[in-house]
């Protein structure tokens, strides 16, 4: 799917995450849940802070859902406040993969690379929830790739963590003792 050339250019890792935009995500939780078996979900309402798009601050509210098929996470996304390039999708398609999502110990020197290589951002954001950091970046990627291009960095406090199956299971499993402000479906 992606080119040859952007894969050694961005050394991208294996498939991490299949990420999709949606109006309504509890409906398509239950969806993906009763049709594929795709569970247990993690959702949660988020704001990323700070976050950076096409170079200036906003700050969208996010519904986020997150649970796994296989090795690969699925991320689901309604936005509902404020504006953000995600909102391009609801209006510019219907349905499908917005992006796919590579996990990274080393956010910040990819994103020096990218830009090295003329490879901009098209949103930059921190979510921080009870000791748990997620980085994210949204790479401009689509007429290289053909898809927006995610990098995704979990840390608990300083330490990087690998983000898995396992790891995820952890997080659900403290998530449902009432240590996440989220909730397990």
């Amino acid at each position: 799917m992606i080119p040859d050339d952007i894969k050694r250019q961005l050394k991208l890792p294996g498939l991490g995450q299949l990420g999709y935009i949606v109006t309504d995500i509890n409906k398509t939780i239950a969806y993906y849940r009763d049709t594929f078996g795709i569970g247990p979900w993690m959702l949660l309402d988020e704001r990323p802070n700070p976050c950076i798009e096409k170079g200036k601050g906003v700050a969208p509210l996010f519904k986020i859902a997150l649970a796994y098929t296989g090795s690969v996470q699925v991320e689901l996304i309604q936005i509902v406040k404020g504006e953000s390039f995600h909102l391009d999708h609801v209006k510019e398609s219907k349905g499908g993969v917005h992006h796919l999502g590579f996990m990274v110990q080393d956010l910040d020197k990819r994103l020096d690379a990218c830009d090295r290589a003329g490879i901009g951002i098209l949103q930059k954001g921190t979510i921080r929830d009870m000791g748990f950091i997620v980085d994210y970046a949204y790479l401009d990627t689509a007429d290289q790739a053909g898809i927006i291009i995610e990098f995704i960095q979990w840390r608990l406090g300083p330490i990087p963590l690998p983000i898995n199956r396992l790891t995820f299971n952890v997080v659900c499993w403290a998530g449902s003792k009432t240590l996440l402000k989220g909730q397990i479906l």
